[in-house]
């Protein structure tokens, strides 16, 4: 009888498992190429509450669109549609797990993959969507179903995943269908999912997270984006790794460089080294209306090391001149603070500021000394004003610059150098983004409001019309765009808008609702 009872058992355990491996379905996100370039994933439920797409104010936006439909489709029809407004997973797709978009080079054009977790309500989506002529009858394929949208789109699925692909130009739907065909069998370990840098991708935190190799920038651009690798170092090696999220006031976009090679990591190591934390001390010359600001805390020698092995720096600077530019470098050791002061319609009158901490005067007195070997062209010179204070002239430009003390600074305007080492009545320090800059390497901001509030841009805007007078209602929302690095190279970006109360996206939602007419 035991033994009847326990044989019984293992049998029901058998069955079991095998009941739950036949149902379980496989993980959508293994249809991801492994040779994606650039990953986005968007959380559509967490960026539609905060733009309010589901507050009660948009329920009559809703209705509209319902009643839209009710002169334009059967009865039928427009319950199926009315039920799809009001309720988005009545078309078979998952909304509350992320929508990944990505480009690969595999499949050249962008493309959308979304979890499905309803198959025959997907059907019925596309069923209802052919009988309004908007796409072809569902067609059956090697291990997925696909219908073609407008000739320009084919949408993709099985039970787990949905593809939606451009098929426009060049990339002929039956060669995209082969692509498809190995993509719904792949596994695992022969996909995306492998990636350590997808799995990282996948435990950050916002509304749109993302992942991005070099190997997705254009070949025309991959030159200049390269500068400074390790020549045996492939592109698609250095990742760019973040997240973006909206919050009450202000929209913030975090990432930081990420690589599991060794090299690459190395040398990302080595140009963190390179920057130092920000003293703050350089700020009390700056108005605060200074319309853009950038402020690094660099170590010059180390700065230098970094940029000898950079081969188009290298390829620039001549042996005879390397001595020289290497003491100009290795003189920084601090802060360096430079600001755009104003803008005017005047050629050539947009005056900038610079400070920066040195060591001594040293270096600068040995670049003039040794003028010859910048090779300066016809109308250039280089002029001695006073003690470690010099003038660079030229047809286009003065650019007055020198130590005092030790502090370099630099300016292309006459009446500031005048000025140099005078602090304004209200300085930046008093900004709001000022705070920001503490325990940062490096601080770069656009000042909104002070932009908005010179003479040209008012004249602009009074001679634009309707264009510019709606460009202006847009940019009057917002105060400031800064950038800030860390020293663990994690850097950040933040939009921030006056109305620090309603979420940053649901005041665009708004505002393009009005644009809109809405």
């Amino acid at each position: 009888m035991e033994k009847n009872l326990i044989s019984r058992l293992s049998v029901l355990v058998v069955l079991i498992a095998f009941a739950t491996a036949c149902s379980r379905k496989t993980e959508y996100t293994h249809v991801i190429p492994a040779d994606a370039t650039a990953i986005a994933a968007f959380n559509l439920q967490s960026l539609a509450d905060k733009a309010g797409l589901n507050d009660k104010a948009n329920e009559a936006t809703k209705q509209k669109m319902i009643d839209a439909l009710k002169s334009g489709t059967n009865a039928t029809t427009f319950q199926q549609l009315e039920k799809l407004i009001k309720d988005p997973s009545e078309s078979g797709i998952d909304l509350q797990s992320p929508v990944y978009v990505f480009t690969a080079t595999s499949l050249p054009h962008t493309t959308m993959v979304a979890k499905v977790n309803d198959q025959q309500k997907l059907r019925a989506w596309i069923g209802l969507m052919s009988k309004e002529q908007l796409c072809q009858p569902i067609a059956e394929a090697e291990g997925y179903s696909f219908t073609t949208i407008s000739d320009n789109s084919l949408l993709a699925f099985n039970p787990t995943a949905m593809f939606l692909i451009d098929v426009s130009g060049t990339t002929p739907t039956e060669e995209a269908k082969k692509s498809l065909t190995a993509l719904f069998q792949q596994t695992a370990t022969s996909s995306l999912s492998s990636n350590a840098g997808f799995e990282k991708m996948q435990q950050q935190k916002g509304d749109i997270t993302f992942l991005a190799s070099m190997g997705a920038i254009p070949e025309a651009y991959a030159k200049q984006t390269g500068m400074g690798l390790p020549g045996n170092v492939n592109p698609r090696d250095v990742m760019l790794l973040g997240n973006l999220n909206f919050e009450k006031g202000k929209a913030s976009l975090q990432f930081n460089y990420y690589s599991d090679n060794k090299e690459v990591e190395a040398m990302i190591q080595k140009s963190q080294k390179a920057l130092l934390k920000l003293n703050n001390n350089l700020l009390n010359y700056f108005p605060a209306s200074t319309l853009a600001l950038f402020n690094v805390g660099v170590n010059g020698t180390e700065f230098y090391n970094l940029m000898l092995e950079n081969k188009e720096f290298t390829d620039n600077v001549s042996i005879a001149q390397a001595d020289e530019v290497k003491k100009l470098f290795a003189a920084v050791d601090g802060d360096i603070t430079a600001g755009l002061l104003n803008v005017s319609l005047k050629e050539n009158a947009t005056p900038f500021l610079l400070y920066a901490d040195v060591k001594s005067a040293d270096a600068l007195k040995a670049v003039y000394q040794n003028k010859q070997v910048l090779k300066l062209g016809k109308g250039e010179d280089l002029l001695q004003l006073g003690e470690h204070e010099y003038v660079y002239k030229s047809r286009s430009m003065n650019l007055f610059f020198g130590v005092r003390g030790k502090q370099l600074y630099a300016t292309n305007d006459e009446l500031i150098y005048k000025e140099i080492g005078q602090t304004p009545k209200k300085s930046i320090k008093s900004a709001a983004y000022a705070s920001e800059m503490n325990g940062k390497n490096a601080f770069a901001v656009i000042n909104i409001e002070a932009i908005l509030e010179l003479p040209v841009v008012k004249m602009m805007v009074g001679f634009g019309g309707e264009e510019y007078g709606m460009y202006h209602k847009l940019a009057s929302q917002m105060t400031y765009l800064a950038m800030g690095v860390d020293n663990q190279g994690k850097s950040e970006i933040n939009l921030v808008l006056k109305n620090q109360e309603v979420n940053a996206l649901k005041q665009i939602v708004d505002f393009a609702k009005q644009f809109a007419g809405m």
